[in-house]
């Protein structure tokens, strides 16, 4: 089970450092941007729209890192009462929400990514009218990610709730 887990965790670790360099790239583009507008009064007409995609692969790529890591946003004002069982119970839980919601996404993000891989969807109106199929299939990469993570999860505060020791 420790090394399903390490699996896990591992490509969850992975694919979040591998889109973290998303950024950096971001940056140069939008710095070639502000250079080619301000400096040569020569804007182009794809740096923004680039920056728009690589923004929501990030956004949604970097969901099971940041699972991985718990650093997802919690309301716990009431959580911070419990003790750490009675926390892995409500997380528990939570989880089985949790799941369906990334079935949901999963399997509408499938269809979205298919229908526009399909359609040839591009960006209109727009100059450059940039492929949409990429941005669309990252929802769900995102969301099978997510769900691997989610499941290691789960299985951790499961463990936890019945037993009481933790399981790394």
């Amino acid at each position: 089970m420790k090394q399903f887990l390490a699996v896990i965790d591992g490509i969850s670790e992975w694919s979040g450092r591998l889109i973290s360099f998303l950024i950096v790239f971001m940056m140069a583009i939008l710095l070639y941007e502000v250079a080619m507008r301000f400096v040569f009064n020569a804007p182009t007409n794809w740096a923004h729209e680039l920056t728009l995609h690589l923004f929501g692969f990030l956004s949604v790529l970097a969901g099971a890192y940041v699972l991985r890591h718990d650093q997802h946003v919690k309301i716990d004002i009431i959580y911070n009462f419990f003790p750490p069982r009675g926390k892995a119970i409500i997380d528990s839980i939570t989880y089985l929400v949790f799941f369906m919601f990334v079935g949901v996404l999963l399997w509408h993000g499938t269809a979205i990514a298919m229908w526009s891989i399909k359609l040839g969807q591009t960006v209109s109106p727009s100059p450059w009218g940039s492929p949409l199929w990429p941005t669309k299939t990252a929802l769900p990469v995102a969301a099978l990610l997510l769900l691997l993570q989610g499941i290691a999860q789960f299985i951790r505060v499961l463990t936890f709730a019945i037993t009481g020791k933790e399981l790394k």
